[in-house]
């Protein structure tokens, strides 16, 4: 909760204005470490009143968020929050605002915190409902993070002078700690370098991004001049994004000779984290996908073809899973000349 009473924080340092040298805050001050501070004395009050407004956040049906939601699946929230009634607040740190009232519409924006990575993200959404309602779509997966939102709505007030006034802000900003799972499977490729000949690669793009309900799509790029594609990139549309990815011979092959030495890395990775464990390529005989059924060695940077027994219908494959147990398989026909 610390974390989000900083994030809340940083949200009325935003809207609020800088403090004035009026009364001293009783902070003990060392000039040796500070000596522009002498002679210096700092209000423990904003010049302009800021009151801040608590805000609590639950879903549609007045449930508590769930502790753990799912990457790219539409929430309904709710803001709870007095900053959206007709009367605006009448005190702002003890202080009381002489004859306050609202002076603009409230702005809202809505964020999830990735405490993993220590960053923030402006929440994917759709469409708004009422003003404290949001559809908002978690897109980034993390192990430990937070939804927040944060509020701000111009107030206006009598200044001391007669017949003036003066604009500050209110604020109001709150947030639950959520876990995002992970739903979509890696985009691992390869990049070949065939001895003394072509290189290419290809790697697999989610599209469309966030796409929800499963199954995830994905393009498949190749590029090089291995694949004839040295100067522009030939793609492959539309396979389901899993662990059954066939590429056709009739879309795209891997052309080779019997004695060629291939110098394979593997390309991409995952939208949270992969199991490197896990993580396989080579070549295989499977001519209509499933489970990858190697021949020859597994994981190596170089392979010899001349020390392979090639079957009749030989692909090459990566085989990747993330940590959250989502899988990827890709399949290329090689062709041996």
């Amino acid at each position: 909760m610390n974390k989000l009473k900083v994030v809340a924080f940083a949200a009325v340092v935003m809207f609020g204005s800088m403090v004035s040298a009026q009364e001293p805050s009783g902070a003990p001050v060392n000039l040796e470490k500070t000596p522009w501070l002498k002679g210096v004395e700092i209000s423990p009050y904003p010049t302009d009143l800021t009151p801040t407004l608590p805000l609590k956040i639950f879903l549609e049906n007045g449930e508590a968020i769930p502790a753990t939601v799912t990457e790219d699946v539409p929430l309904i929230l709710v803001a709870d929050t007095t900053i959206f009634d007709d009367d605006p607040p009448t005190h702002a740190n003890d202080q009381e605002i002489p004859n306050p009232r609202w002076d603009a519409s409230t702005a809202v924006s809505w964020y999830f915190v990735d405490w993993e990575k220590n960053q923030n993200f402006n929440a994917s959404v759709t469409q708004g409902l009422a003003a404290n309602q949001m559809i908002v779509i978690p897109t980034t997966p993390t192990g430990k993070g937070a939804v927040t939102c944060h509020m701000a709505r111009r107030l206006r007030y009598d200044a001391p002078e007669p017949g003036r006034s003066k604009v500050s802000f209110a604020n109001s900003s709150g947030g639950v700690d959520v876990r995002v799972l992970d739903i979509t499977p890696p985009l691992c490729g390869l990049e070949i370098d065939v001895e003394n000949g072509k290189s290419g690669s290809f790697w697999p793009v989610e599209f469309p991004p966030d796409k929800y309900p499963l199954p995830k799509t994905a393009n498949v790029y190749f590029g090089g001049g291995l694949f004839n594609a040295a100067d522009r990139e030939v793609v492959v549309e539309g396979l389901e994004l899993g662990a059954n990815m066939i590429i056709s011979a009739d879309q795209m092959v891997v052309n080779v000779s019997a004695d060629d030495k291939l110098s394979i890395r593997v390309i991409g990775g995952d939208n949270y984290k992969l199991d490197n464990a896990k993580l396989k390529f080579g070549i295989c005989n499977n001519a209509a996908g499933g489970e990858p059924i190697p021949v020859g060695p597994i994981n190596e940077e170089i392979i010899d073809l001349a020390n392979l027994e090639m079957p009749d219908n030989p692909h090459i494959f990566v085989d990747a899973t993330d940590t959250s147990g989502n899988r990827q398989v890709l399949f290329v026909p090689l062709k041996v000349k």
